[in-house]
């Protein structure tokens, strides 16, 4: 990364000189086509200036063609990447709203099972208490059973 960093750095730097270059010879030559202007006939300066403003105008128009055409493109490719994260969002939704409807479904469920369950389990509950009852009952009438069959059994016997 630090390698990487350095190679930047110094392309940069190198492009920042020969850019300083560049613009200072400009800036030489531009002195010295108006000094050599000066010496010449307004006119021809005129019709030189005309034609030059002609190129320019023409690489301008250039210029912008490219760049509209860069600037399409990458509008276009924005456009198509807008529409497949629509897609993908409508796509989630779609698939949100039916989770969400199997949740209510399944929690329904829940809701009715555990109903049905309490109901079974209170009536279970209500057979076990009966059941204890009634266990007690029989171990205490069962002694008394055999008590009063026993005393049944001498009055039989006498």
């Amino acid at each position: 990364i630090n390698a990487e960093y350095g190679k930047q750095w110094y392309q940069r730097r190198v492009r920042g000189r020969s850019k300083q270059k560049l613009q200072f010879q400009e800036a030489k030559l531009c002195t010295k086509k108006v000094n050599i202007e000066k010496k010449c006939d307004a006119i021809e300066v005129h019709k030189l200036q005309i034609e030059e403003l002609k190129k320019e105008v023409e690489f301008n128009k250039n210029e912008r063609e490219e760049v509209k055409k860069i600037y399409d493109t990458e509008m276009n490719k924005l456009g198509n990447v807008k529409a497949k994260l629509e897609f993908q969002k409508k796509t989630a939704e779609k698939k949100l709203q039916t989770a969400r409807e199997e949740f209510l479904k399944l929690n329904s469920n829940v809701i009715n099972l555990r109903e049905a369950s309490r109901k079974e389990l209170y009536e279970k509950d209500l057979l076990l208490q009966r059941l204890v009852l009634d266990t007690a009952r029989c171990e205490r009438s069962i002694p008394e059973l055999e008590a009063s069959m026993a005393h049944l059994e001498t009055i039989v016997k006498e």
